[in-house]
């Protein structure tokens, strides 16, 4: 009925009226959604501890429990660390900064008269534009964001926990083509494997930056050194600029408190230090090269889920772009955009797709090796 260039138009038309509505609905939806998302991210961390504790020969009637109580001690944990510092903090926050601000200023004055130049007005207007005070306001929205969904998220959470065991089943009773049914459960299984490491290698790279940069600031003496830790805990799951700001506020917080620039700096240095060691030497090893994305796409994606879902969005890109990853391998029309998402064009395609490709690659010569017989004969 449509020619080749007409259901050309149509599919192309077809997938952005399709990408707008999905934009729309993870827009409008996100009060719904981002708590069902997390909720769905909690229970992979919940499954894969309970699989951690299980090689220990515990029962699953006790591994499970176990596993839920130590994401609800360590949720506690979080609540008693944020009720201690953060109002404190917040409430220094505009005192500190003025007194940063000053010293920074300072400092310039001296600098630009030494350069014999002139202070430019666009300096002090970008001293002035800093707001510290907002970043943290900003940053504890996101939290309270999340906090204050508790009760919904740990309601999915029961409910996802209570559907996974059935999961498999209904998968199995849904799909009748075996072959569909083997990449379904690869797809599923590769999902929750991705994941589960991603969080649990993150947390805890996470954690050893957060302990050395603590053990850093305890050494310096420098007050709110637990705040500050569970600070760049928390920022270290942002990609790439999570890290950065991290280091940024105790490095400011300690220009007040010590009074002494040098002393800041070798402070700066050490913090960094610690930021460099895991970014590019312990993190890609133990979290890029497993997840397979172009660090293109990560940042691509973290100002995309930020931009759409604030600080919660930025927290949960790379997790959901590696499950959308997963999902477009798998599917023949969407396996060149998962190829341009990965960092090393190289996926993980089952055996039966190895075979396929390969026993078609072998009809291909056979049938061409035939017709150049005939044609030789001729």
């Amino acid at each position: 009925m449509f020619n080749k260039k007409q259901n050309s138009f149509i599919n192309i038309s077809f997938t952005i009226i399709t990408a707008v509505l999905i934009f729309y609905v993870l827009a409008a939806g996100k009060s719904f959604i981002i708590p069902f998302v997390v909720a769905l991210l909690l229970s992979f961390a919940i499954i894969g501890l309970s699989n951690f504790y299980k090689s220990f020969k515990l029962p699953a009637f006790v591994s499970f429990p176990l596993s839920m109580i130590t994401y609800g001690a360590i949720f506690w944990l979080i609540g008693k660390i944020i009720e201690s510092n953060f109002d404190d903090f917040i409430r220094l926050a505009p005192e500190y900064q003025n007194t940063v601000l000053n010293i920074v200023d300072g400092y310039s004055d001296k600098i630009f008269t030494m350069l014999h130049i002139d202070k430019p007005e666009s300096f002090a207007q970008l001293l002035q534009s800093i707001n510290v005070s907002a970043v943290f306001e900003n940053i504890a929205s996101g939290i309270v964001s999340i906090s204050g969904r508790l009760g919904i998220i740990f309601f999915y959470t029961l409910f996802i926990l209570l559907e996974y065991r059935y999961l498999r089943t209904k998968v199995d009773l849904m799909i009748q083509d075996n072959m569909m049914k083997k990449k379904t459960f690869e797809v599923l299984d590769q999902i929750k494997s991705d994941v589960k490491s991603y969080f649990v290698i993150k947390a805890f790279i996470s954690f050893l930056v957060a302990l050395f940069s603590y053990t850093i600031m305890s050494i310096f003496g420098l007050p709110f050194a637990i705040f500050f830790a569970f600070i760049i805990f928390f920022l270290n799951f942002i990609p790439n600029i999570g890290s950065i700001i991290a280091v940024l506020f105790p490095v400011l917080f300690s220009l007040v408190e010590f009074a002494d620039l040098w002393q800041s700096v070798i402070f700066l240095v050490l913090m960094i230090c610690v930021q460099i060691l895991m970014w590019n030497f312990v993190e890609p090893k133990f979290v890029w090269n497993k997840l397979n994305l172009s660090p293109l796409v990560i940042i691509l994606s973290l100002v995309f889920w930020g931009s759409l879902w604030g600080v919660v969005g930025m927290l949960l890109s790379v997790p959901i772009m590696v499950i959308i990853n997963i999902i477009l391998a798998a599917i023949p029309s969407t396996r060149p955009i998962a190829i341009l998402f990965s960092e090393k064009w190289v996926l993980k395609i089952s055996d039966d797709d190895v075979n396929t490709t390969t026993k078609k690659i072998v009809k291909d010569l056979k049938k061409k090796l035939r017709d150049t017989k005939k044609q030789l004969k001729k």
